[in-house]
């Protein structure tokens, strides 16, 4: 995935307040993922995502319980409260190091700016959002398709 946006610093927590995070978030690349697993992870027709640069997480209040969501990722929770805070990679395959965050976690979340939707295959077909924004299938970009298609463990 190419960045079109530049880092910019953020902050954020769980709906407790028990974590708290401050990271460099590439805002206008915000994306919408119609993945089958953020559909369940989040509870939501998609979730919106920000990428963070990587390196830049810094936990300032708390640590999270990591959940392993697929076979290349896991995600990180509140213990108390349950929030979703943390979305990361766990395979060597990936590039850098992935990690994004719930855009709903960021202190203000009305600066992320949606710039695309992702794994659109999974798109419910009664959630409509006609933004005129990009949409790729998860074959279509290389990188995820080969984290998906890479053998177990």
């Amino acid at each position: 995935m190419e960045l079109q946006g530049k880092a910019e610093k953020v902050t954020g927590g769980c709906f407790c307040e028990a974590i708290r995070y401050e990271a460099e978030a590439y805002l206008h690349d915000t994306y919408y993922c119609h993945c089958r697993i953020c559909q369940k992870i989040s509870g939501v027709p998609a979730e919106v995502g920000v990428i963070v640069k990587p390196g830049s997480l810094r936990l300032t209040k708390g640590e999270p319980k990591y959940y392993q969501t697929s076979h290349f990722a896991e995600r990180g929770f509140c213990p108390d409260c349950g929030s979703r805070l943390f979305w990361r990679s766990t395979s060597p395959e990936a590039p850098d190091e992935w990690l994004n965050l719930p855009v709903g976690t960021l202190d203000h979340p009305e600066k992320a700016v949606p710039a695309s939707h992702v794994c659109v295959e999974s798109q419910l077909p009664w959630y409509k959002i006609d933004d005129g924004l990009p949409r790729t299938r998860t074959e279509d970009d290389p990188e995820l398709a080969a984290l998906w298609d890479a053998p177990d463990g």
